[in-house]
C-alpha cells in the first residue's frame, strides 16, 4: 500500500516533467524547420521572385499586393496561423526593426535573450500557468546564417547602429505551447494504471491468504496448540503432531515429537528426584527442628544458668568484699602490716572475682546480640581521671611508670557510652600491668575527623614494655579463651575474654581494634571508636560536684531502711550507711518492710529482689501504688538480667546497686539522688526550714539595709531571671538538651543560693548532677522545681505590688534598728 500510494503520487510528476521534456524537444524541432522553411524562402523563393519580377520585399503585405514578405514576417504571418493549433511562435530581438520598435521585451524574453547571448548554441525554456491551464516557453537563438541575410539587415536603418556580421545574434525564436491536456491525460492514465496495479495486488493478496489458510495456518495451529498443551501440562504430554509432508512445518512437528518425547523423559526421572528430594527435605527438616529446639533449650539453660550462677555468686562475693571494704577503712592504725596485706591481698582477689564474673556475662551478652550501648554525654575528665587513679598506684607499687598524655582538654564534652569506653581501656591496661615486670606502660588518648561524618574516632593507644606477643599468635589474640602462651593462664590466670571484649565493643561503637608486638620488648594496642564531640568548656562550670562533696551535703541521722534476707549482705549495707552516720533499720522481706513503712517514715530504702514471703519487686509496686510513697529506693540485686533490671525501674525503683555492692558504686547512687533526699527530708514537719521555700521580702530588708530602692531593684531581678529560667527548663528537657538543661538548673541553683531558697537549690543541683551525665532526671522533680519556681515568682511580683505589706516590714526593720 505505501508503493502505491508513492506510485499514485509520483507518476503524475513524472507525466508532467515527460511531457514537458517533449514539449521543449517539439519546439526545438518546429524552430529547426522554420530556420529551414525561412532559409529555404530566403535563398530560393525571396531571391527568383527578386530577379524576375517588380514586386519589392517588405512587411505589409495584407494591404498592398505588390510587396511580398520578409522572412521575419513570414515567420509571424506563420505563427498567427497556428495559434489556433495551440501553438505560438514568435520572433523578438532587442533590436527590432523600424516598424516594430516600440515593441518590449517581456520577462521571458529579458532572460532568454540574456541565457542566449551567453551561450547561443543552448536552449531556454520555462513553465507556467495561466487561466488554469499549462503552457511551456521555448526560447532557440537566430543567428545570421548567410550574407543575404546580413546584407538585407545592414540595408535596414538600425538605431543602434549595428553592422551586422554572419553568426550575430540578431534574435530569439520562441515556440509557446500549451501541454494542459497531454499533462491531464497523463495523470488519467496513471491513475488507471495505479488502480490496476491496486486490484491486483488486492487479488494476489487474497489468493496467497486462501491459500495459507489452508496449506499453513491450520498446521501451524495444531503446533501451536500441542505447544499449549506441553506449557500447561503439570506431568507427561504424549500428544504427537502427524509428520506427512517434506516442508518446514512438517520438520518442526518431527522436531516437537522429538522434544515432547525427551521432555517426558526427563519429567519422569525428575518426578523419582523429586521424591527423593522432598523426603530428604522432610527428614532435615525435622532433625533441623529438632536441633533449632536443643540450642533453644540449651541457650534457655545457659542463659538461666548463667543468671543462677551470677546470683548465687555475687551473694557470697557481696558479703566477702562488703566486709573487706568496711574492714580496710576502719581502725587502720589498729592493725599490723601482714594483716593490712592480707586484707588488701582479699580485697585484690575479690576484684579480680568480680572482673572475671563480668567478663563472662559480657561475653554472654555479646554472643546474643543482647550487648546494648548507654550513650549519654560526659566530660573527659570523669573518664581518664579515675584511670589514671587507678593503675597509677599499680604501676608503682610494681615499679612501673605510668604516663598518660592526651591533646584534649580535660573539661572536652563527649557524647558515648563512658562505662564501655573505659571498659575496654582497663581491659587493655590490666594486661599490660600483668605482663609487665619492668619499664612502663603508655597511655595516649587524642581524636581524629571520621570522614565525612559529624561524628569523630576516639583513638586510644597503650604500649608497655613486657614480655610481649609472638607473630604467629597476633592474628588469634583476640580470640575468646585466647592467650598468647599456653602457659599464660597458669603464670598470670585470667580468661582469655578481655581482649574479645575489647574487639566486640570496638565494633559495636563502629570502630576497631588493633596490635603490634615484638617477643621480649613490648606490645601496642590500638583502639577507635566513634563519638560526638559536643563542646569544650569551662572545668570550673561544666563539672557536677564530686560524690564526697555530694555525700557532705546531705543531712546527718538519715533514716535508711535495708530489705535484706541474708544477714551479712545485711550487715554489709548496715556497715556502709552507719559509717556516713546514718541511722538503720532491717526488715528480712517485702511483707516486713510495708508493716514497717506504714508505720514509720525513712529518707531512703535499699531493697533486695529475692526473698521469702514477698519478695522486693512486689514491694516495690505496693510502696509506689498502694502507700503512695516517693521514697529514694535503691534495688540492690544480684540478677543480671537486664530484663528483670527493667521490670524493677518500672515497678518503681530510683536505681539498680548490683551485687556485690562497692562503697563507690553506693556512694555515686548517693550523689545521683542527694537533692530529692534533701527535699523530701527538707519537707518533713520536724526538720523543715522556715523562710527558705518563698522568697522573703523581710531577709531582702535586712539584706539591703533597709533600702526599700534596692530591694525592688532585687525584686525585678529576681523575676526576670527566675521567669527566663522558667520557660527555658520544660523546653530543654523535652527536646532532650541535656547540656542546656544542666546550664539552665545551674542558673536557678544561683539564684537559689543568692536569694536563700533551699528547696530549689536542692532540685537544682540535682537536675545539674544528672543531666551532664547525659540522662534525664526524673519528670516529677522538674514538675516540682517548676511549681515551687511560679510560687516564687508569683510571690515576688506580691511584694513589687503591695506598698503596705512592703511599708510594714520596712518600718518595722527601721524600729528595730533603731532601738539597737
Amino acid at each position: 500500500m505505501v508503493i502505491l500510494g508513492f506510485l499514485y503520487s509520483y507518476i503524475p510528476h513524472i507525466i508532467a516533467v515527460n511531457t514537458v521534456r517533449q514539449a521543449v524537444a517539439a519546439s526545438e524541432h518546429t524552430v529547426t524547420q522554420f530556420k529551414i522553411l525561412r532559409d529555404v524562402y530566403s535563398k530560393t523563393v525571396l531571391s527568383e521572385i527578386l530577379a524576375h519580377t517588380t514586386l519589392s520585399v517588405g512587411t505589409d503585405v495584407q494591404h498592398d499586393n505588390g510587396v511580398i514578405p520578409l522572412p521575419a514576417t513570414l515567420v509571424q504571418e506563420v505563427s498567427r496561423r497556428l495559434h489556433d493549433k495551440g501553438t505560438q511562435i514568435r520572433l523578438y530581438s532587442p533590436y527590432p526593426f523600424p516598424n516594430r520598435k516600440d515593441r518590449q521585451l517581456d520577462e521571458f524574453g529579458l532572460a532568454a535573450w540574456q541565457a542566449l547571448s551567453k551561450n547561443p548554441a543552448s536552449t531556454f525554456f520555462k513553465e507556467y500557468n495561466s487561466d488554469g491551464r499549462s503552457y511551456i516557453r521555448v526560447a532557440v537563438s537566430d543567428v545570421l546564417s548567410n550574407q543575404t541575410c546580413v546584407n538585407c539587415h545592414n540595408q535596414i536603418a538600425d538605431p543602434t547602429g549595428n553592422q551586422w556580421q554572419v553568426g550575430d545574434l540578431r534574435g530569439i525564436l520562441e515556440v509557446q505551447t500549451d501541454i494542459t491536456l497531454p499533462i491531464r491525460n497523463g495523470i488519467v492514465i496513471s491513475r488507471y494504471i495505479t488502480f490496476a496495479l491496486l486490484v491486483g495486488l488486492l487479488s494476489i493478496t487474497l489468493t496467497l491468504l486462501i491459500t495459507y489458510r489452508v496449506t499453513v495456518q491450520k498446521r501451524l495451529s495444531a503446533c501451536i496448540s500441542a505447544m499449549d498443551k506441553v506449557a500447561n501440562s503439570d506431568g507427561i504430554c504424549r500428544y504427537k503432531l502427524p509428520e506427512n509432508g517434506n516442508d518446514d512445518i512438517s520438520h518442526l512437528s518431527q522436531t516437537f515429537n522429538k522434544m515432547s518425547s525427551r521432555l517426558n523423559t526427563s519429567l519422569q526421572s525428575l518426578k523419582q528426584e523429586r521424591t527423593l528430594l522432598d523426603n530428604k527435605v522432610k527428614t532435615r527438616t525435622r532433625e533441623l527442628e529438632v536441633a533449632t529446639q536443643q540450642a533453644n533449650n540449651a541457650n534457655k539453660a545457659k542463659s538461666q544458668f548463667l543468671a543462677v550462677m551470677s546470683h548465687e555468686l555475687r551473694t557470697p562475693l557481696n558479703g566477702m568484699l562488703g566486709m573487706a571494704q568496711i574492714m580496710s577503712t576502719s581502725q587502720q592504725s589498729e592493725r599490723q602490716p601482714e594483716q593490712q596485706r592480707q586484707l588488701n591481698i582479699l580485697l585484690e582477689s575479690g576484684q579480680h572475682l568480680l572482673s572475671l564474673l563480668n567478663d563472662i556475662l559480657d561475653f554472654s551478652k555479646i554472643e546474643q546480640n543482647k550487648l546494648e550501648l548507654e550513650i549519654h554525654t560526659f566530660q573527659l575528665a570523669d573518664l581518664i581521671e579515675p584511670i589514671e587513679a587507678t593503675y597509677k598506684p599499680i604501676c608503682h607499687k610494681k615499679n612501673l611508670t605510668f604516663n598518660l598524655d592526651t591533646t584534649l582538654p580535660p573539661a572536652t564534652m563527649l557524647r558515648s557510652d563512658k562505662s564501655r569506653i573505659r571498659q575496654v581501656i582497663y581491659n587493655i591496661l590490666s594486661n599490660a600491668v600483668k605482663f609487665t615486670e619492668s619499664g612502663g606502660i603508655d597511655l595516649s588518648i587524642h581524636t581524629e575527623k571520621c570522614g565525612s561524618c559529624s561524628e569523630s574516632l576516639l583513638i586510644i593507644t597503650i604500649s608497655d614494655s613486657g614480655i610481649g606477643i609472638r607473630k604467629e599468635r597476633l592474628k588469634r589474640i583476640f580470640e575468646p579463651f585466647t592467650q598468647a602462651e599456653s602457659s599464660t593462664t597458669r603464670c598470670y590466670g585470667g580468661t582469655g575474654l578481655g581482649l574479645a571484649i575489647v574487639k566486640q565493643l570496638t565494633g559495636l561503637m563502629s570502630g576497631s581494634a588493633k596490635v603490634e608486638s615484638t617477643l621480649g620488648k613490648g606490645t601496642t594496642f590500638t583502639v577507635s571508636m566513634r563519638v560526638d564531640i559536643i563542646d569544650s568548656i569551662d572545668n570550673e562550670q561544666s563539672k557536677a560536684p564530686t560524690d564526697s562533696a555530694t555525700v557532705e551535703l546531705l543531712p546527718e541521722k538519715l533514716k535508711v531502711l535495708i530489705v535484706e534476707d541474708n544477714k551479712i549482705n545485711a550487715l554489709v549495707a548496715q556497715s556502709f550507711c552507719q559509717r556516713i552516720g546514718y541511722r538503720v533499720t532491717i526488715v528480712k522481706d517485702g511483707a516486713q518492710a510495708i508493716d514497717t513503712l506504714r508505720q514509720e517514715c525513712f529518707n531512703l530504702i535499699l531493697m533486695d529482689n529475692h526473698m521469702p514471703t514477698m519478695d522486693g519487686l512486689s514491694a516495690t509496686r505496693i510502696i509506689r501504688q498502694q502507700l503512695k510513697l516517693d521514697t529514694i529506693i535503691f534495688a540492690c540485686t544480684a540478677d543480671i538480667l537486664k530484663k528483670n533490671q527493667n521490670e524493677f525501674l518500672d515497678a518503681g525503683a530510683d536505681a539498680i546497686l548490683s551485687k556485690p555492692i562497692l562503697d563507690v558504686k553506693f556512694r555515686e547512687a548517693l550523689c545521683q539522688f542527694s537533692p530529692r533526699i534533701n527535699q523530701q527530708f527538707n519537707q518533713q514537719p520536724e526538720s523543715r526550714p522556715q523562710g527558705t521555700e518563698l522568697i522573703s521580702y523581710r531577709d531582702l530588708i535586712e539584706q539591703c539595709d533597709g533600702n526599700e530602692h534596692k530591694v525592688l531593684q532585687l525584686l525585678q531581678h529576681f523575676i526576670q531571671s527566675m521567669s527566663c529560667e522558667y520557660e527555658s527548663l520544660p523546653i530543654y528537657y523535652h527536646s532532650d538538651s541535656y547540656q542546656q538543661l544542666a546550664m539552665s538548673a545551674d542558673n536557678i541553683r544561683q539564684i537559689a543560693t543568692d536569694y536563700k531558697l533551699a528547696p530549689l537549690k536542692a532540685m537544682a543541683t540535682y537536675i545539674v548532677a544528672v543531666a551532664n551525665t547525659g540522662n534525664p532526671p526524673k519528670l516529677e522533680v522538674i514538675r516540682d522545681l517548676s511549681r515551687l519556681m511560679k510560687k516564687n515568682i508569683e510571690q515576688a511580683s506580691y511584694f513589687l505590688h503591695s506598698p503596705e505589706r512592703k511599708s510594714g516590714v520596712s518600718i518595722g526593720y527601721n524600729k528595730l534598728q533603731q532601738s539597737n
